[in-house]
């Protein structure tokens, strides 16, 4: 379908997104639920076999920017920590505004934040940058466990976390809003830039009700052969961040108490992070006792969740983890299945505060095989409380169509 001219009768919002599209989750529900009341389209980047314009829900995708491979990636990566400028997203700004005329530009993360306020200030557009995490907290931990120098070097050159917290710090100040992830990232925010609370909003990651119409239709058991265990499951990204060796090692605490429990972690894994947790998992004699998954489907997703016994979120708790929450614990409220994640203040503050689940010291071992064990022996009441967390996500305020409404009050303070 060829690309049409978006109308003028609502505001024209363009996000931009170092990413692709429609695969990120968070922009792909804050573009939909605001295509109900403006022209949306998306400023992304192109992967092999993906088209250069479609239109998808409403959204109008862009898809203008193009890495030859990874290592181009790299370069234009260290290129834009130099002058955090990137660009190709400078140039297709600009050819972009010529065909719809921008009134909102909408940048999603720390990195692009200066290319856009530059090309948005010189065009008199209105601007708002969406801070996914604490970025520059989030350079301390990302690369922790990656062993080639080469990485280390440029990581330590390009991407220190000094360099990169006085960046947000000056350009946070330049935007006409912010969009933060969690309340302790607003508070953050105004903490360290001293701007105004009313120019920031808070909108988590919480997921739409209709996500639970996938657990109805989950007929699979990923775990088949070992239903006679207790399964403890995480499904999600892997790193040091994550929380998974104090995960591991807890499972070196509980074998003997709990012979029949089984850690299971899928994920995508760099050679690097699946050697580290291979060295943990033999360093304890855990074999049988924690398996390592790659990347599954959607559907084995929905699998996993439904067919645990408990799904983990064992985040570490630090300055990243502190600032942000995952779309996973409340993907994992709609299943119903009883909940343990530590006691990193987003997590803490909604499982613990709301009584849905179970919270762990984070970085604890032995508060995580504690807690497990607690759970398996009242396995009714953690089932009561998954109960509860999943009236809170289908019927309370822990769903997006809840905190979409934070979403579209910001966008109607704007004046073009």
């Amino acid at each position: 379908m060829p690309y049409m001219p978006l109308k003028k009768n609502r505001l024209n919002i363009t996000m931009i997104l170092d990413g692709h599209y429609p695969s990120d989750i968070r922009v792909r529900k804050e573009a939909e639920s605001l295509s109900l009341q403006h022209n949306v389209s998306i400023l992304c980047c192109r992967k092999e076999g993906e088209k250069a314009y479609e239109k998808i829900h409403n959204v109008s995708v862009f898809r203008e920017v193009v890495y030859k491979s990874n290592y181009h990636k790299a370069i234009i990566d260290i290129q834009l920590s130099i002058n955090f400028r990137h660009p190709f997203f400078r140039k297709e700004l600009s050819k972009l505004n010529k065909k719809i005329s921008i009134d909102v530009i909408h940048v999603h993360d720390l990195p692009l934040a200066k290319t856009v306020y530059s090309f948005a200030k010189k065009n008199k557009i209105k601007t708002i940058l969406d801070l996914h995490e604490n970025y520059p907290a989030a350079l301390l931990t990302w690369f922790a466990w990656r062993k080639s120098f080469v990485i280390k070097f440029k990581n330590k050159l390009f991407f220190g976390y000094k360099r990169w917290s006085n960046y947000e710090q000056r350009i946070i100040k330049k935007y006409d809003f912010i969009i933060a992830v969690v309340e302790e990232m607003k508070d953050r925010i105004l903490k360290e830039s001293n701007i105004d609370s009313d120019k920031v909003f808070v909108v988590t990651n919480t997921e739409k009700k209709e996500f639970v119409s996938n657990f109805k239709y989950s007929k699979q058991n990923y775990f088949q052969g070992n239903q006679d265990k207790c399964i403890i499951s995480y499904v999600g990204g892997f790193g040091p961040h994550r929380g998974l060796h104090t995960a591991i090692e807890g499972m070196y605490l509980l074998k003997n108490k709990m012979p029949n429990a089984l850690l299971v972690l899928i994920g995508p894994m760099n050679k690097d992070v699946r050697s580290h947790l291979e060295e943990l998992i033999h360093r304890f004699s855990l074999k049988g006792y924690v398996l390592l998954k790659d990347s599954v489907p959607f559907e084995s997703v929905i699998d996993i969740m439904t067919n645990s016994t408990i799904n983990i979120i064992p985040h570490v708790s630090n300055e990243h983890t502190d600032n942000t929450i995952p779309h996973k614990l409340f993907q994992i409220l709609l299943s119903g299945k009883p909940l343990l994640v530590s006691d990193c203040a987003p997590l803490k503050r909604v499982v613990q505060g709301n009584d849905i689940g179970n919270c762990f010291v984070a970085g604890s071992a032995k508060s995580f095989a504690d807690k497990v064990v607690d759970i398996e022996s009242k396995y009714s009441l953690a089932l009561e409380k998954s109960a509860k967390g999943y009236d809170m996500a289908f019927n309370g305020n822990l769903n997006w169509e809840h905190t979409s409404k934070e979403l579209l009050k910001l966008y109607d303070t704007i004046q073009v």
